[in-house]
Formats: structure tokens, C-alpha cells, sequence
């Protein structure tokens, strides 16, 4: 999950405000409204294209209509070094430096928040896809490769998280905080293509992220694991009646 946001914000960034410099947030802002109901709002841009640089900073994208949860992601700064003909010429672009520094994100979900949350919901929407509502039985599924169509190489990426919330039964009387704390995560790599993309982040972020919880806040895999068996329990009791 944390892999999506993360190539969602680098690459729409990218084609958005290569497109539009300045005014980028808010036709941003327009796409995310139309297809998925969130907002985009940006405190600070100070992008020159005539250089190859992207500088976003204080980005917050709110959730859909259908979360009572205001807020989805707050992003410190998204800055990205772009090769500007590579953008000119059409073919594969090229981005020398990315990085992200996310303030906060927060994962609201239904009673199975791993499975029907707002990031699978806005992530949906900006791919057009017309799905059925998840539930609670659906398997959790890993983030695709990027579009062929969107070839791109990041010679080096750096993303930093700072701060986690997840909360489960969103919009229920079963609200409830399942995690609210700094995580400090730090992952880094260098000359990604949309072929290697897999090997070279989703899968080394996803180990990366597990280490640091294990390393830094155990507690913080003992109260997934709760949240499972609590949830499990509820389900079987519910069955017997």
C-alpha cells in the first residue's frame, strides 16, 4: 500500500505538473474530485520548469465523500529533478532525484480496514476501474507494475514517512483508532524503471517497512496481529448465534 501512494504521488506529480507547471495542483485537484471525490490542495508551489524542477510542499489530498475521515494524506514536500527533454522528446522520462517527505497518512477503512480503505478507493478511481465494492473476504492485493505506457527512470528516489494512523469501521459505532503514531521511515533507491520497478521498490519497500516496525516499535505488529484476532473471534461468534 505504502509502494502505491508512493508511485502515485511521484508519477502523477510528474505528468501533471509537467503539463500545467504552476496550475498543476489544481487540475490535479480537478481529476482527483471527478473520479474518486477527494480533494488536492498545495500551501507552497515553487516549480520552474524552465530548470527541471518540481517543488511541491504542504500537498494534503482528502478523502472521498464516502469517509467520515477528513484527511488521507499530508505530504511535507515532493521536489523532483527532471531531464526536460526527455519530457519534450516523448520518450522515456527521466527524473534524476525524487524525493518525498510524507507528513502524516491515514488508512480508514471499514471492519476489515486492510481490504475496503481510502487508499484502494482513490487508487481505483484514477485508474478508471469500474469495481465492485470490496469485502472483508477479499484478499489484500499488491500493487500493479506501472503502465507500460508510462515509461519512466528514476536514477534516485528517497521517500520518508513520518507519521501512521489507521482506523477501523470508519462512518460505525466500531470506529476505532487501530494505530496513531511516528513510524520514521526512510527508504531509498536508485535507477528505477517501470521494468525493474517491482525488485528495486515494491518489494525491498515492503521488507524495509517491516524491519523498521520490528526494530523500532514492535507493539506496533502486535496490535495488527490483535485487530486480526479480535475481528476473527467476532466473526465465528457471530456465525454460532
Amino acid at each position: 500500500m505504502l509502494c502505491g501512494i508512493t508511485l502515485f504521488i511521484v508519477v502523477v506529480g510528474v505528468l501533471g505538473v509537467w503539463a500545467t507547471g504552476r496550475f498543476a495542483p489544481k487540475l490535479l485537484d480537478s481529476t482527483l474530485a471527478s473520479k474518486t471525490g477527494a480533494h488536492l490542495a498545495v500551501e507552497a508551489n515553487d516549480t520552474n520548469l524552465f530548470r527541471g524542477r518540481i517543488d511541491l510542499q504542504g500537498l494534503v489530498i482528502t478523502n472521498p465523500s464516502r469517509w467520515q475521515e477528513a484527511e488521507f494524506l499530508r505530504v511535507k514536500r515532493l521536489m523532483l529533478d527532471v531531464d526536460t527533454l526527455s519530457f519534450l522528446e516523448g520518450g522515456s522520462r527521466i527524473i534524476h532525484d525524487a524525493e518525498l517527505e510524507i507528513d502524516r497518512l491515514v488508512i480508514v477503512g471499514k471492519a476489515n480496514f486492510l481490504t475496503d480503505n481510502n487508499a484502494k478507493d482513490i487508487g481505483n478511481g484514477l485508474k478508471g476501474a469500474d469495481k465492485p465494492a470490496m469485502t472483508d473476504t477479499e484478499p489484500v492485493v499488491r500493487p500493479a507494475r506501472p503502465p507500460a505506457g508510462h515509461s519512466f527512470q528514476i536514477h534516485h528516489l528517497r521517500v520518508r514517512v513520518n507519521r501512521i494512523t489507521i482506523i477501523a469501521g470508519d462512518g460505525t459505532p466500531q470506529r476505532h483508532v487501530v494505530i496513531d503514531r511516528e513510524f520514521n521511515y526512510v527508504f531509498e533507491a536508485h535507477d528505477i524503471t517501470d521494468r525493474n520497478f517491482d525488485d528495486k521498490v515494491s518489494s525491498p519497500m515492503g521488507k524495509l517497512a517491516l524491519q523498521t516496525a520490528v526494530e523500532q516499535q514492535p507493539e506496533l505488529l502486535m496490535d495488527l496481529a490483535r485487530e486480526r484476532l479480535r475481528k476473527s473471534v467476532t466473526e465465528k461468534l457471530l456465525g454460532e448465534k
